[in-house]
């Protein structure tokens, strides 16, 4: 990915970037914190949680912590800002925002029609790069935890007020909302369990209606969907840290080290000992 100025940091929480998210088709990332992303110039298509949004210049979309992210394309000139920042920072910013509102941030979280949004994001960030600058500042985190909160509260009263302007749900409510749940789920419960079966009786559900709906959002069968989750989240665990790949098996639920040897192995082509060494 083409990257332009470097990342602005002054914590580990936050971070303020205009370089591109690294995010192609050979290489999904997960996100592990929140982003917000203001497209500066150009265009990218970003498949967030296997949905595809288009994002142009003027454009912002949301990411939320876990959420799968792949850059399916992007212009040559394309060009963002992006505020990133913590789980933590973020449910302290959503922390009196109704559970419904939330949910409704996360289906609708792509805005390109609105220079409202537009100017109130933009003018946010800009208004925050100075801060970043400073290399003493000492209160970026608690001015970015209000800023969060100003924006997604805004957000959800412009959505409240005007419904017309919801994107429009690639299926019915009840499938759209079942989806959302069991994407919710896997990035819950990933270490836990890899069965569809799993999934569905949490969703109250058969496999079969479950696999249906997951198939009909991304193409995909609920089992590819979570099994590409989590062997995302293994790769992430054998390159960023030292624990044996026995803890890890355990970690993740299996019931010896050879069986998770041989997952790994039909989804990657390599052991994690060979994965790890790359």
């Amino acid at each position: 990915m083409r990257t332009r100025d470097p990342e602005l940091s002054l914590s580990g929480d936050v971070f303020l970037s205009r370089i591109v998210p690294d995010a192609s088709a050979d290489s999904p990332i997960i996100v592990e914190g929140g982003e917000i992303i203001y497209c500066t110039e150009g265009t990218a298509v970003l498949r967030v949680n296997y949905r595809d949004w288009t994002i142009s210049s003027g454009g912002v979309i949301v990411l939320f912590p876990n959420d799968l992210l792949i850059v399916k394309s992007q212009s040559a000139d394309f060009g963002c800002l992006r505020l990133g920042y913590s789980p933590s920072m973020l449910r302290e910013a959503c922390l009196d925002l109704e559970q419904a509102v939330y949910a409704s941030l996360r289906e609708d979280r792509c805005r390109n029609d609105s220079p409202k949004v537009s100017r109130i994001v933009q003018h946010m960030l800009l208004m925050l790069e100075p801060f970043f600058e400073m290399e003493d500042c000492r209160c970026i985190v608690s001015l970015v935890i209000l800023q969060i909160r100003s924006v997604f509260t805004g957000y959800a009263d412009f959505l409240r007020r005007h419904p017309e302007m919801a994107s429009s749900p690639v299926s019915s409510k009840r499938k759209t909302d079942i989806f959302n749940r069991f994407m919710m789920s896997v990035e819950r419960d990933y270490r836990k369990s890899r069965e569809v079966s799993y999934y569905a009786e949490m969703l109250s559900i058969s496999s079969k209606y479950l696999n249906n709906i997951v198939k009909e959002a991304t193409g995909h069968s609920a089992k590819h969907i979570i099994d590409h989750y989590a062997v995302l989240k293994i790769k992430h665990d054998l390159t960023s840290g030292n624990k044996p790949v026995k803890q890890l098996a355990w970690d993740y639920n299996f019931s010896d080290p050879s069986f998770f040897t041989r997952y790994f192995k039909l989804h990657t082509g390599l052991t994690p000992q060979a994965f790890r060494s790359l």
